[in-house]
């Protein structure tokens, strides 16, 4: 029996040497190919997702579902990107590479249309958007990316740490009800602890000295997004809509007239320029708004700063800009929307022609 199978044994092995040689050759031959070809898939795919996913809050729970996936296997590269020896590992490590990728993209792409409705563009916020929307391209480049998860592990808990951020801030506020700033703190602290592991060793963060290193660390992330609130989209708030008028009933909110974008002076005759702003809120969320009246670039009011519960469809402000003693003068009026913390959530724009008409007191 063992003379019997040693010829069938032997044409196995050859068999398979060679079904291994000609995968290398193909390999060295079109993995280059197979790769660009899958990043053009991936990026098809994200436009899908981007399609498929927009305003669906109920997808929330599956993003961070993948962000402990991810979690997970950024903490695996980290503890365990030895074992090259060993084909099998590095099998597995591909594999597992592979789908933190997927992940990332997936991750990323879905929180794309939130952001960028949520921006005002031009502004200061914009610049946030246009960096997931860079992460979320440089994420589909599969080769380039690998290779940063793998060899760069400031860049691998950098990319972790900025896109659990990015969706957590974005998920806490809805899901806890509360005001957006503390909901984006709590992100804060949830993407830096779960980074640490990534970056260090549980060796490492039994030191007393790394631990306070990392209390401080923490305590400067914490005040930089008190000072620089305003870079960041209010998200999952958006500005729906933003009209004038010259009246407005304050009980309904209702305009007598929606003025256009151009109005002459003599249609302010009553010395008012009324505001109504629209936003939509995904869900009840304790909000703090306020509205600023700017004319040719220069803050002429700022409108106290309004607490209210926000409903599931959303919540409509509104105020008012009298005019001087001559009435109102020509030039770009401009109105802005934004957190009691100073995130923009939207603005707009009205132009007085004309010559000024004297308003009424």
């Amino acid at each position: 029996m063992q003379r019997e199978g040693s010829p069938w044994r032997e044409r196995m092995r050859v068999r398979r040497n060679r079904t291994v040689a000609l995968g290398k050759v193909l390999r060295r031959r079109y993995s280059r190919l197979f790769w660009a070809v899958h990043s053009t898939w991936a990026l098809f795919t994200g436009g899908l997702v981007l399609v498929l996913a927009h305003n669906r809050y109920g997808f929330l729970p599956w993003v961070v579902l993948f962000l402990a996936l991810t979690w997970a296997s950024t903490l695996l590269f980290s503890r365990f990107a030895v074992g090259r020896e060993s084909p099998k590992l590095r099998f597995a490590q591909g594999f597992v590479s592979y789908l933190t990728r997927v992940m990332y993209q997936e991750t990323l792409f879905f929180l794309l249309p939130f952001y960028f409705y949520s921006t005002t563009f031009p502004s200061w916020n914009s610049g946030y958007v246009v960096a997931l929307a860079a992460l979320a391209a440089l994420s589909c480049f599969d080769v380039l990316f690998d290779r940063l998860l793998r060899t760069r592990r400031p860049f691998a808990v950098g990319f972790f740490a900025v896109v659990t951020y990015s969706a957590l801030q974005f998920f806490l506020p809805v899901l806890l009800h509360v005001q957006i700033h503390n909901g984006a703190y709590v992100a804060a602290v949830l993407a830096f602890v779960a980074a640490l592991p990534v970056a260090y060793s549980w060796q490492e963060l039994r030191q007393a000295r790394r631990l306070a290193l990392m209390g401080l660390a923490l305590a400067a992330i914490i005040g930089v997004l008190k000072v620089g609130r305003a870079l960041v989209p209010p998200v999952p708030l958006r500005l729906t809509g933003l009209s004038f008028a010259a009246n407005i009933d304050p009980t309904t909110l209702q305009l007598d007239r929606d003025l256009g974008r151009v109005v002459p002076a003599a249609d302010l005759a009553h010395g008012r320029l009324c505001v109504r702003a629209t936003v939509f809120s995904p869900g009840v969320l304790p909000v703090r708004v306020r509205l600023r009246f700017l004319r040719d670039g220069h803050l002429v009011k700022t409108s106290r700063t309004l607490g209210l519960v926000a409903h599931p469809r959303g919540f409509r402000v509104w105020d008012a800009l009298r005019g001087g003693p001559e009435g109102f003068s020509p030039g770009l009026y401009r109105v802005e929307v934004s957190t009691g913390e100073g995130q923009l959530v939207g603005r707009g724009d009205i132009r007085v022609t004309g010559a000024s008409v004297r308003g009424a007191s």
